[in-house]
């Protein structure tokens, strides 16, 4: 390998990028499974990394769960060449574009902000639409994905291939929201109604399939909705990140209702109040509470108030 070398990664970090080097070996790939294959490489786990799952749930990065693995990070290069130490480099930073756009804010009213924000969306998902292989979209119902479906189908001749998920518990199953967006929309919608046993049966994969520990408990529906999907189209589309950007969790309603709470309980009395709650575990919250009737107690209440506090 003559000269420098570089590797990018996309300014969001929607696809993973995996280095290491062990003396004269570089390894580089989108999964750690591919590393993994060398023979030349024996992995071994990260203790630091172990710890930083057991207390965050996911693996910061750069590390991995691999000693001497790195995650590229989003807008970033690394620089190659023999010899020299590898040097990673930003191209692209989130923050400095949102410094730079509160710099120069554009004076809009709703109207013409409405319409700005629509013309963004709908060239950013027209832009998506433009593949040689079979397209479809995730559709759980949600604002987030919903509004992709609906752009998509509004610069589409035929309808769309959308695609969803649903649970026989009621408490977790969205489909029926999906089904009536997709009736709406006039879809072409195809939903998997998902059993436990089917749920159990994917589990023994979820290692090979996300390489590392990953605790996202929905990566169980987003495997199987990514199976059915497969069966019909190559590429599909979805609303990932549009409850962060557009507020639409529900805590976002709750932090705006309580806001005027600032206002009129002193922050020291708030951080006591919290400091409490998060001293009793969400569970035994839920046996504390249990007392108050079903039908003005929360599902989940014990981690709805570690969420409060």
């Amino acid at each position: 390998m003559g000269g420098r070398k570089n590797l990018a990664r996309d300014r969001l970090g929607i696809k993973p990028l995996y280095w290491g080097r062990f003396g004269g070996l570089f390894l580089f790939g989108s999964e750690l499974k591919v590393l993994r294959a060398h023979p030349g490489w024996k992995p071994q786990v990260n203790r630091d990394a172990l710890t930083s799952f057991m207390r965050h749930n996911y693996i910061p990065s750069p590390m991995t769960i691999y000693d001497g693995i790195f995650k590229l990070q989003p807008g970033c290069v690394l620089r190659i060449k023999i010899g020299e130490e590898p040097q990673i480099d930003s191209y692209w930073s989130l923050s400095e574009v949102v410094s730079k756009g509160k710099e120069s804010e554009i004076e809009l009213n709703d109207a013409e902000a409405t319409i700005a924000l629509d013309e963004l969306l709908r060239d950013a998902v027209g832009r998506r639409m433009v593949a040689d292989v079979p397209l479809g979209a995730f559709l759980s119902g949600g604002i987030d994905s919903s509004t992709v479906v609906a752009l998509m189908q509004a610069q589409s001749l035929r309808p769309v291939n959308s695609f969803s998920i649903g649970f026989h518990e009621a408490g977790f199953n969205e489909a029926q929201h999906a089904a009536a967006v997709a009736k709406h929309l006039g879809t072409d919608h195809t939903e998997l109604y998902v059993t436990p046993k089917e749920a159990q049966d994917v589990i023994p994969n979820l290692a090979e399939i996300y390489d590392e520990p990953f605790a996202d408990s929905s990566q169980i529906p987003t495997y199987l909705v990514s199976a059915l999907t497969r069966q019909h189209v190559t590429v599909a589309l979805s609303g990932d990140g549009g409850d962060e950007c557009f507020a639409g969790y529900n805590r976002y309603f709750f932090a705006e209702r309580i806001r005027c709470l600032q206002k009129i309980v002193p922050k020291p009395f708030r951080s006591a109040l919290a400091s409490l709650i998060c001293s009793i575990s969400p569970e035994h919250l839920d046996i504390l509470f249990s007392v108050l009737p079903v039908s003005v107690r929360p599902p989940q209440f014990g981690d709805r108030l570690h969420k409060f506090a």
